[in-house]
């Protein structure tokens, strides 16, 4: 509704002002002629006013429309004899596509019951097209095909070295921490299965000659057991003569069970009793067997 107060109000300050000789002079205009979609433009825009006149220029909150605040540069107010002389240059966005956009601005008088409001002259600028209108104006006719058209992922690289990293690094972080744990475990895990073969080979040669006191059962377990001791020990045991092997430092303990199966094997004599210079070769193995376990997990 009207504000007839108000309007009169205005219109007697005003005559006022020009009564006593004071005269304001407001002036305003684009400083480009032309814009572009989202692009910047400014607008400028002086005061001249007796010092006395308590004068503001828009700030932010007002309604700039069709334009959005973006910025505004205020210069500082210059005092020259009895008048002043205030100066701005706002920046403004727009997001409108109308050919020809208008904008005044307002210049507001500060009294002490109310205000009064001027305003700069009307000025335009032109919408530069980066593409024509027309063009587009039917978006309808764009659409042609509305299936889904698979796109080719593009692998992360940049992720994937980063991730082979950080593996990298957890790697080498374990071993350096538990890296002879796991050596260990694997080494004993090793030695594990071969006694457990070498058991089993051995097992089947005793009960053989328990029942039959045979030549070729003899020689079968000597071989299995050189050539066990030979990996356990790391000691060439399968090329050893069995003299050879007792002058080994470890060894001696075994002369009575070799040389029994050395006459069976070498002498073809068949000695009831053979099969338990087998079982002390066999305890003889495992009692080395268990030192060598005890050794890897203490470290040496």
């Amino acid at each position: 509704m009207f504000d007839k107060r108000f309007f009169f109000i205005s219109i007697y300050t005003l005559c006022t002002i020009i009564a006593s000789g004071q005269e304001i002079k407001i002036n305003g205009g684009f400083i480009e002629d032309s814009l572009q979609l989202g692009n910047t433009v400014h607008y400028w825009i002086t005061a001249e006013y007796p010092k006395e006149i308590e004068l503001l220029f828009a700030d932010s909150n007002h309604n700039f429309s069709p334009f959005e605040y973006f910025d505004k540069f205020f210069i500082e107010t210059k005092l020259i004899n009895d008048n002043a002389f205030d100066s701005a240059v706002y920046s403004f966005q727009s997001f409108e596509i109308d050919p020809v956009q208008k904008l005044q601005l307002p210049i507001f008088i500060i009294q002490s019951d109310d205000s009064l409001v001027l305003t700069t002259p009307l000025d335009s600028i032109f919408f530069m097209e980066l593409v024509p209108l027309q063009q587009v104006s039917d978006t309808s006719k764009l659409i042609q095909n509305t299936k889904y058209n698979p796109v080719n992922q593009l692998f992360n690289y940049p992720l994937l070295w980063i991730i082979l990293a950080v593996l990298l690094f957890l790697v080498l972080l374990i071993f350096l921490i538990y890296g002879r744990r796991i050596k260990n475990y694997f080494v004993i895990r090793r030695l594990k299965k071969e006694y457990s073969l070498f058991s089993n080979l051995i097992s089947q040669c005793i009960n053989a000659i328990k029942e039959n006191v045979d030549r070729n059962w003899a020689t079968k377990g000597l071989v299995h057991w050189k050539n066990y001791l030979e990996k356990l020990e790391h000691k060439p045991f399968s090329k050893l003569t069995t003299k050879e092997i007792l002058e080994l430092e470890f060894t001696s303990e075994l002369k009575e069970a070799l040389s029994t199966i050395d006459k069976s094997v070498y002498g073809n004599q068949r000695d009831k009793e053979l099969y338990k210079s087998f079982q002390d070769i066999e305890d003889f193995t495992q009692h080395r067997f268990q030192m060598k376990i005890e050794s890897i997990k203490n470290g040496k």
